[in-house]
């Protein structure tokens, strides 16, 4: 009886030993599926606001092609597409593309908005401010006018490309043609 005994001790220090090592291998394999579980959201929200946050355009106009037939200064009007997150006009570059030139504009807060915005800056106005208006953002019910001057001036029958390019979030282009003749204040070139 005593050697009985002895195998059921055994076996039930083996059978301990057993679900010591199955609970350890199981908070080793919880530990690993929180871990994995927190990147993939971060991963995923971020995946979110890369792709889903971008701005749309509702006009392009140039002013004062009264004097000479072209355009200099370019206001571009812009809002949030619907579900974005905010957009940083600080962390962001606009490109302007004409036949023969271009330049790469980055934001400058002291800029005014109208025809003396510098050469290599753009600068913003804004026209409606959203319910968490913060500045230098585009948020949620912001509609915002982009200010800034082409490389070159911009005559009758040009092409043109407009890129902004956000650090976070899709790149919206405008491209069009101008007007074969320009000779109002206020020249609209998109849409």
């Amino acid at each position: 009886m005593s050697k009985k005994a002895e195998m059921g001790i055994g076996t039930l220090v083996l059978f301990i030993a057993m679900i010591l090592v199955a609970a350890i291998a199981a908070g080793v394999l919880i530990q690993t599926a929180t871990t994995l579980q927190s990147k993939a959201l971060e991963t995923g929200s971020r995946s979110t606001s890369q792709i889903g946050t971008a701005l749309t355009t509702i006009v392009v106009y140039g002013e004062d092609a009264s004097v000479d037939n072209s355009v200099e200064t370019l206001y571009q009007n812009v809002k949030l597409t619907p579900g974005s997150e905010f957009v940083n006009l600080n962390d962001s570059v606009i490109t302007v593309d004409l036949k023969d030139s271009s330049a790469e504009l980055v934001y400058d807060s002291t800029e005014p908005c109208n025809s003396s915005v510098n050469s290599t800056k753009f600068s913003a106005r804004y026209l409606k401010n959203g319910s968490e208006h913060r500045a230098g953002y585009v948020v949620t019910g912001d509609v915002v006018q982009l200010c800034y001057k082409t490389p070159n001036s911009v005559r009758e029958d040009s092409t043109f490309r407009i890129t902004f390019i956000p650090k976070v979030g899709s790149v919206m282009t405008v491209q069009g043609t101008t007007p074969g003749v320009m000779t109002t204040t206020r020249v609209f070139l998109y849409p």
